[in-house]
């Protein structure tokens, strides 16, 4: 089975061409990996036209805002 790293890796590029979505990263949900697509704001449409699993890797969606160079 891949790491979900590597189901990130696969995947990340056609995610950021979702209008709305701002970054990708991994993270922990209920004890196991998971995708976290962030998000500039909360929109039902934007939450439809995400993946619930990636390759079997559940997908979180964190409203986030626009995010911003220091």
């Amino acid at each position: 089975m891949a790491s979900v790293e590597e189901v990130k890796r696969r995947h990340e590029v056609r995610l950021m061409k979702t209008p709305g979505v701002v970054g990708v990263g991994v993270g922990r949900r209920d004890g196991r990996d998971c995708i976290r697509v962030y998000v500039d704001e909360e929109s039902p449409r934007l939450f439809a036209a995400l993946p619930k699993t990636l390759e079997d890797v559940p997908v979180e969606i964190v409203v986030s805002g626009a995010f911003r160079a220091r």
